[in-house]
């Protein structure tokens, strides 16, 4: 087993910023004594294979030079194995990404300078976190992927669908995502959900979206799940009804400033350990702002399923 750091630079995150910033920090690693191996990205998914090949070669840590979509790929790819028990697995990163909310859920600094020092302190900042399995339906198939963050359906998937249609077409950065932001609020319908939660019927209606958090934060910042803890072994839920237009922008700040809950006749919430979902018509489901699939979905946790690097107190 190697003790040394396998780096992971997207090339893909923050439009091609991580890489462009890989030179800084790569010397900020050295001065720091952080020993590493790099390998870089060259198309989407790219991380997921990567890390899998870093396995087999003997790596157990991982640095992520990239955003939340590059964590996301480099969980998936240490679960996309069968060789080492992810348990055994620590990940870190550091933030060079649109959003960075699962940074922001462990209080990693975007400033290069000192989220290297952090990770150069080694075990003393290193904790576990949950996972959750996710199952959606991907071309009439079932479709497995885990989500170390926050997943949606409803508005927010819509969304996030919207923006990886753009991307695909080489249409990328806040503009974009922008444009699709508003195209998705104009031109989305609410749909119908069924959702269970620990084999129990907990809502059933139309919603405007909803929310499975093992942390708090997404979109950059905003807080869909506000009371989600990364280890308490569950997944918090979040239902925003059926409300008007105008209603739901004079309710935004609540996204922002954790207040979400307190909006008792426009939103429900619960927390489980198995969560099954259903919409009519089909929603998709976005993991970690990547459209995974569709419903019927199920999402369950896997407690103190990985090791990371965490300032988190």
């Amino acid at each position: 087993m190697k003790i040394a750091w396998r780096v992971i630079v997207s090339s893909m995150s923050c439009a091609g910023k991580a890489y462009e910033a890989w030179p800084e920090i790569e010397d900020l690693l050295k001065k720091n004594g952080v020993e590493y191996s790099e390998k870089i990205t060259d198309h989407k998914y790219h991380a997921i294979e990567l890390a899998a090949e870093s396995l087999k070669e003997g790596y157990r840590k991982f640095l992520v030079i990239g955003g939340d979509g590059a964590m996301h790929e480099v969980l998936n790819g240490v679960y996309s194995q069968d060789e080492v028990s992810p348990s055994e697995v620590t990940l870190a990163i550091i933030p060079v990404g649109s959003g960075n909310d699962w940074a922001r859920m462990h209080r990693i600094p975007t400033d290069f300078r000192a989220a290297v020092k952090l990770i150069a302190k080694g075990d003393s900042v290193v904790r576990y976190q949950d996972v959750a399995r996710v199952k959606t339906m991907m071309d009439g198939k079932p479709y497995f992927r885990y989500m170390v963050n926050i997943g949606g359906l409803g508005f927010d998937a819509r969304v996030c669908h919207n923006f990886d249609m753009a991307k695909s077409r080489g249409q990328a950065g806040d503009k974009q995502y922008l444009s699709s932001l508003v195209q998705g609020f104009v031109f989305y319908k609410c749909l119908n959900f069924k959702i269970k939660v620990d084999g129990r019927q907990f809502f059933k209606g139309p919603a405007l979206s909803v929310a499975l958090g093992i942390g708090k934060y997404c979109g950059g910042g905003m807080r869909q799940t506000p009371e989600a803890v990364f280890d308490d072994g569950l997944i918090d839920l979040t239902v925003v009804k059926k409300l008007s237009k105008l209603i739901f922008l004079s309710k935004i700040k609540r996204l922002y400033d954790g207040t979400l809950y307190e909006e008792e006749k426009h939103v429900v919430h619960t927390r489980g350990k198995l969560i099954e979902i259903s919409a009519n018509p089909y929603s998709y489901m976005e993991v970690d702002g990547e459209t995974v699939g569709m419903t019927p979905v199920s999402v369950e946790i896997i407690p103190n399923a990985i090791k990371v690097v965490s300032d988190y107190r």
